[in-house]
């Protein structure tokens, strides 16, 4: 047990049970102790020591820059040992849902009338204390003592209001009018969370549970809670070289962060590194950022992608549009063309904008229809998207157990 007065533990022993619970897809730190106790592997690398779950759960959140270093050095070990050929590398993305529930939402409104609530019924409380006298401790006086009473307390206060609440806004205020000095702290720490975060994010609205998280697209079109973990993997090793975790529900600002963090950790790449991405990577100043950094990249744009997975492309008209005009600001240049169908019923004039990448994304087109092109591209499956495959199908890890970006990023719970 981690108890005061236990001479602390060495922090290379419990990084070295981390590591070997993260082989074996053990992300738990309740069942990481209970294999300190029973499994002889870990019982060896922990010295027979026996650290609680709580002890860690804290090393983990207490030592994020101990584990980056160990992981930096693991790269810098495999390229001094020639693992590393550096010569291709992927990138990807893909959506973990976060440890929250998507009804467990509440909008800036919601949250202003939880708000409301709780400090009209503070008030309400405080005028009462007047009449019958404060009540000692965290008991619950007889108008409150039962969860009927206290519903009809919030009916009382939504009346007043003019408005119904939601399941989820009801619990809350249930829970902070039932709980004591220490609960109610909690939920109004978690309220105020939550608020910053919406002014932060510009959401509609946020997880009371875990605020940071955000809605994703996932497949078949649903949304979840989720956040987007970025890696780039070596392709002869299938070592990772780079990872993170964000919050952006799109890969498009993730390029040049996973190019920065690569070339930190490897220590430079080599003169013709070739690195792939698939769509979601393509924007205009991401690739003029790989033509600058002298990177041989390959990224499909959306149509090239979509006949790389043999999905059916509609057919343009074929037309051909003319420079219209140009805006003073940020280079974009404007193209017309007039009597299309598809610009509306009976024909009219269709209308696009270009931002002042329209080169950048020529040449990489170019790039994407040659045979080598191609044949870059498809290594994807068998170095990014393959340990994906691994991390979410063997290892398990397709819901985080933990709540918040820096926790998410150190794993577990």
């Amino acid at each position: 047990m981690d108890t005061p007065g236990n001479p602390a533990y060495p922090r290379g022993m419990l990084l070295r049970l981390l590591v070997q619970a993260a082989i074996d897809g053990i992300f738990s730190s309740r069942k990481i102790t209970r294999l300190a106790h029973e499994n002889v592997i870990y019982m060896y690398l922990t010295g027979n020591e026996k650290p609680d779950h709580r002890m860690i759960c804290r090393f983990r959140k207490d030592n994020r820059e101990l584990i980056e270093e160990a992981f930096k050095k693991t790269v810098t070990i495999a390229r001094a040992a020639g693992v590393l050929s550096l010569g291709h590398l992927s990138t990807d993305g893909t959506k973990i849902k976060a440890n929250a529930s998507n009804n467990h939402t509440l909008s800036e409104q919601e949250l202003e009338e939880i708000r409301y609530i709780i400090e009209r019924g503070i008030e309400i409380d405080e005028e009462e204390d007047k009449l019958y006298g404060e009540r000692k401790g965290d008991e619950l006086p007889p108008e409150l003592n039962t969860q009927e009473k206290i519903r009809k307390k919030i009916e009382e206060i939504e009346a007043f209001r003019g408005k119904r609440l939601k399941r989820a806004s009801k619990s809350i205020i249930e829970k902070h009018t039932t709980g004591n000095k220490k609960e109610k702290k909690r939920i109004e720490e978690k309220l105020k969370d939550a608020e910053e975060e919406i002014a932060k994010s510009g959401q509609k609205a946020v997880s009371i549970t875990d605020p940071e998280s955000r809605f994703m697209e996932k497949k078949k079109k649903r949304k979840e809670l989720s956040y987007n973990p970025q890696i780039t993997v070596d392709h002869d090793s299938g070592m990772i070289i780079a990872n993170d975790v964000t919050q952006d529900c799109t890969d498009h600002n993730q390029l040049q962060p996973q190019v920065e963090m690569t070339e930190k950790n490897s220590g430079g790449l080599p003169e013709g590194t070739k690195m792939t991405f698939d769509n979601g990577y393509f924007k205009g100043s991401n690739l003029r950022y790989l033509e600058e950094k002298g990177i041989n990249g390959y990224i499909p744009d959306s149509k090239q992608a979509q006949r790389a997975k043999d999905k059916k492309i509609k057919d343009p008209e074929g037309k051909v549009l003319t420079r219209k005009g140009a805006y003073e600001r940020d280079n974009k240049v404007q193209y017309a063309c007039y009597g299309l169908a598809c610009a509306g019923k009976g024909g009219g004039t269709r209308v696009i904008t270009a931002d002042g990448f329209e080169a950048e994304r020529q040449r990489m087109a170019a790039r994407m229809q040659t045979e080598e092109g191609k044949e870059e591209y498809k290594k994807r499956g068998k170095s990014v998207e393959r340990v994906f495959g691994n991390i979410k199908q063997n290892l398990g890890l397709r819901e985080f157990l933990t709540r918040g970006i820096e926790q998410v990023r150190c794993g577990g719970n």
